[in-house]
């Protein structure tokens, strides 16, 4: 046994990794934040079918059915859970705690020779799924200088075919998947500098005239193909001063998109939230009014990478398993670490959720099955069962964040109660007939609700 403790200890410092222990944030005016921005005053006068008022004393129940805000969830990292026969369990799970899914576009995967797109069937599976549980979709991505077909990084290739071949790429993605209203318009350009310089798709790039110029060229083509669409940018840090130069670009010149995506992938020390760090995040993107989307969410129940150069080795050790196709090396999740990975998460969320810029939190890796990067940051393990992050999110979302009343009319057809933003339910029993009707409780509109009941 000792013996075995020590060759751990000595794998885990060859790979400079960092066990930890969840130390409560503060969350200091968290509550507050949310009482003040997340809910509303319910003011209804209530009406039975024949037109008079529901009577004084009459037992109601309210029930927030869906929220406003959205929590939302990655259809585009778990590759291996469609072909599992716990696929249907997995998605009763995922519609438990998401009502906004990421839908996933990666180029290459969908054509495989040029100008033959073929969505796969999993992935169309995948969306009609989500769209059929009423989610709202997030197409991901538009454009992405990875995961991308070889005539896209051909370096003898001329720069117009490449660029050709891009803007008839937006062109389809936007005008063949009408139901996703919401993309990611090129997913995190300023990391295109870690491309070789002689790939045709740099090439393109640095001819256009680098990130900002980009992003506003793919803004300005996707806003003439569908002008009603919400457009992400979207970067894969909140600290680099570029990201910030591109929004501020963007909005210089006109080139127009509604959300600022930052993404949050805990895979070492150095890419870690604490409090204050999440907080700086917030506040420096908020100024610039676009509602704020978490649009990735790493949080692993493994040891984390102290440093970059660490994960960067073992990154490399598993794409080159991946690339053999070889069993893909994964670090191992603890019952510690996923008590660890569920603190943190429950205090990352609430601080979040907290900010009244923040329109959506994007959890990324579902499972732990064959998990990106090869670390364990699902919601639910390798098998499918809930982790207890899971149940931490659950009673987030779905107990301390969703509204459930009982009382009784006052006054004639009067219920005045304060919940959550969002659709609900009302229900009424009276002379053993149960009635019902559902309204939306908005923090665009505040005025009082007059409802007819329908018979049940």
């Amino acid at each position: 046994m000792k013996y075995f403790s020590r060759l751990t200890a000595l794998l885990s410092s060859a790979l400079c990794l960092q066990a930890e222990v969840h130390v409560p944030w503060e969350l200091e005016g968290a509550s507050e934040r949310i009482a003040a921005h997340r809910m509303g005053d319910i003011e209804l006068r209530v009406r039975l079918p024949e037109g008079i008022f529901v009577p004084v004393g009459t037992d109601f129940k309210l029930v927030q059915t869906e929220h406003d805000f959205q929590f939302g969830g990655s259809l585009a990292a778990d590759w291996e859970v469609p072909k599992k026969e716990w696929y249907p369990k997995f998605k009763q799970q995922f519609a438990n705690l998401f009502n906004y899914a990421t839908i996933d576009f990666y180029w290459s995967v969908h054509e495989k020779k040029r100008r033959q797109w073929q969505y796969n069937s999993e992935s169309r599976e995948k969306l009609d799924w989500a769209l059929g549980q009423g989610m709202r979709l997030r197409g991901h991505p538009l454009m992405w200088h990875e995961v991308l077909p070889d005539f896209l990084t051909d370096s003898e290739r001329a720069i117009t075919a490449i660029e050709s071949d891009v803007m008839h790429h937006v062109r389809r993605l936007l005008e063949g998947y009408p139901e996703i209203d919401e993309w990611d318009v090129y997913n995190e350009a300023i990391g295109i500098k870690w491309r070789d310089k002689q790939e045709g798709i740099r090439r393109w790039f640095e001819s256009v005239g680098g990130v900002n110029a980009v992003s506003e060229k793919m803004l300005q083509a996707a806003r003439l193909i569908r002008p009603d669409a919400r457009y992400i940018l979207n970067h894969y840090t909140d600290l680099d001063k570029e990201y910030e130069e591109q929004i501020e670009h963007c909005l210089k010149v006109g080139a127009d998109f509604e959300v600022v995506g930052i993404q949050t992938h805990m895979l070492t020390e150095m890419d870690s939230m604490d409090e204050s760090r999440l907080w700086r995040a917030l506040e420096k993107y908020a100024r610039f009014g676009k509602p704020l989307h978490l649009s990735e969410i790493s949080i692993v129940s493994c040891e984390r990478f102290k440093d970059w150069d660490s994960y960067n080795a073992w990154k490399d050790k598993v794409n080159a398993s991946d690339a053999r196709g070889d069993p893909r090396p994964t670090l191992d999740s603890t019952p510690e670490l996923e008590l660890y990975q569920a603190d943190l998460t429950r205090d990352f969320y609430t601080l979040a959720f907290s900010h009244p810029a923040v329109e959506a939190i994007i959890w990324w890796t579902i499972t732990d099955l064959k998990p990106w990067r090869g670390m364990p940051a699902g919601l639910l393990d390798a098998q499918g069962v809930p982790k207890p992050v899971y149940k931490a999110l659950d009673q987030l979302i779905n107990d301390q964040w969703r509204t459930r009343l009982r009382g009784k009319i006052t006054d004639d057809g009067s219920i005045q109660a304060r919940g959550f933003y969002g659709s609900y339910s009302l229900s009424i029993t009276r002379a053993d007939k149960e009635y019902m009707a559902d309204f939306r409780l908005s923090r665009s509109n505040t005025d009082p609700v007059e409802i007819t009941l329908k018979l049940k």
